[in-house]
């Protein structure tokens, strides 16, 4: 099976590198016949034979063009002149050494596997199936002929069909295993898919149910508390928080707005005093520059649990001051919400508790932050926030 390559793209990968072995391993098949000629020659030099080298000229030259630009032109012209090659080495060979020649014998063997290895000019390794079948069958039709001119007897060439045989049979087994493993990866990339989309659901469904709770839950809140007609800011507030809902802002992962350093330290003041809602007086103390590490999202999200975290010191905790410590490194910015109020116990009142665990925790989460939290029954509340600064180049490169 291809290393991961996408299956429009493993074939032609698998087809290349088989060539390309076969090819290889032609060209050795012709310099070792090559090498054979020249030692004969050098052994007995009464013999005339270095006209054989001529015939692995051609050879050698086609193969090398075959290799360099593939083409069927190309491979064909291999194979007919590859034929015409065995056919010109048998008679020489056979002439010069006055001996008779057979067609199994190592020689002419080397040629005809040089040219069963040929593999083919496509990208398809049922074409290459078929390439090597005709350079086997040219292969052994010209030594024929050649043996039939000279009047020598022709005998079956085991060596050529059982090299055949291994290059076809090859080249079946990385076919079948080629239509397999597109069917495995076709599902491998279905499965990711599917698994991005349930990432990105359980994103948005997070971001959904902590924006409920801090808009829709926390009106409903105040709505059931005031025992009179509602306040002209809790109107305008109810409002805003519908048109964020009914909005698509909320929704649309990695488009936040950015917004200047300065500017965001006022959005965070605003935010927490819109939780305090003037009921808890909150001693902050924000570094402007520390923000322009985070994107806008980040700081949207990081923002909103910050005022969720004043927002139950509000409601549950029982005292009219808090404290948020701001903090950053190259890694990360953090925010400390510390209160004095009556606390809780965490194993009882954290399981299960929306506030804390989807609109501060999940909420983190989400944009790859973390949540932890301490508390005591009457020993106060502190929840310590962080979420994890861009890279340099992560804007450059999401742009």
């Amino acid at each position: 099976m291809p290393l991961g390559l996408p299956p429009h793209l493993a074939t032609r990968t698998t087809s290349t590198a088989v060539a390309r072995a076969g090819h290889a391993a032609a060209a050795v098949c012709l310099i070792g016949v090559g090498i054979i000629v020249v030692s004969i020659q050098a052994y007995l030099p009464e013999f005339v034979v270095w006209p054989a080298l001529l015939v692995l000229v051609p050879m050698i030259v086609l193969l090398a063009l075959l290799e360099r630009a593939p083409s069927s032109f190309i491979a064909a012209s291999y194979l007919v002149i590859g034929g015409l090659c065995v056919f010109w080495y048998t008679l020489i060979a056979s002439i010069q050494l006055d001996t008779p020649v057979a067609n199994d014998d190592y020689t002419i063997v080397l040629l005809k596997i040089a040219l069963i290895l040929v593999i083919g000019a496509g990208p398809r390794l049922g074409a290459s199936m078929v390439w090597t079948t005709a350079g086997f069958a040219i292969g052994e039709l010209a030594s024929f002929f050649a043996l039939l001119w000279l009047g020598s007897p022709w005998r079956i060439d085991v060596t050529t069909i059982v090299v055949w045989f291994i290059v076809v049979g090859l080249l079946a087994v990385l076919r079948v295993d080629l239509l397999t493993s597109r069917d495995s990866q076709i599902e491998l990339y279905r499965a990711a898919r599917d698994e991005m989309l349930a990432d990105v659901r359980r994103t948005f469904e997070a971001r959904a149910t902590a924006l409920l709770h801090d808009t829709v839950l926390n009106q409903l809140a105040v709505i059931t508390t005031t025992q009179r007609a509602l306040s002209h800011g809790a109107r305008a507030g109810i409002r805003a928080d519908l048109a964020l809902i009914v909005g698509q802002e909320w929704f649309d992962v990695g488009d936040a707005v950015e917004h200047a350093a300065g500017e965001r330290a006022q959005r965070l003041r605003a935010a927490i005093d819109e939780a305090a809602a003037g009921a808890v007086t909150v001693d902050l103390s924000p570094d402007a520059g520390m923000f322009d590490a985070l994107d806008g999202e980040a700081f949207d999200e990081f923002t909103r649990a910050i005022a969720q975290c004043i927002a139950n010191v509000r409601r549950h905790a029982g005292t009219d001051a808090a404290e948020v410590v701001l903090g950053s490194s190259s890694t990360e910015v953090s925010a400390m919400v510390i209160d004095d109020g009556r606390g809780f116990a965490l194993d009882e009142r954290t399981d299960g508790r929306l506030g804390v665990g989807t609109s501060i925790v999940g909420r983190l989460e989400t944009i790859g932050g973390s949540a932890v939290v301490w508390s005591q029954p009457g020993k106060g509340t502190s929840v310590l926030l962080r979420v994890p600064v861009r890279a340099p180049g992560d804007e450059e490169g999401a742009s």
